[in-house]
């Protein structure tokens, strides 16, 4: 069950801590890629209290999104050939 996270409560200070819900707001994703990405200990730097609650500090949530390489934007088409259209069929005869 998703938490429904209204982000412009949010404080903008560098030092706030938030939850793994609002963090996946940020992000536009689910908690359960955060999860996950907690799991392969990749991903924004978290804090753990009592072992169990998973907390988020505002700054390194920027600094993390911030270091991430933009997709898109390419200003010319790749010069890649195409590949063909696949796998001939097999005839029916």
């Amino acid at each position: 069950m998703s938490r429904l996270v209204d982000l412009t409560h949010v404080p903008a200070v560098p030092w706030a801590w938030v939850d793994e819900h609002v963090y996946a707001a940020i992000r536009g994703c689910s908690v359960k890629v955060l999860q996950k990405e907690r799991r392969l200990n990749i991903g924004c730097p978290f804090r753990r209290i009592h072992g169990t609650t998973v907390r988020y500090k505002i700054g390194e949530i920027t600094a993390f999104l911030e270091s991430q390489p933009g997709g898109g934007g390419a200003t010319k088409p790749s010069k890649q050939p195409r590949r063909g259209a696949g796998r001939p069929r097999r005839s029916l005869t």
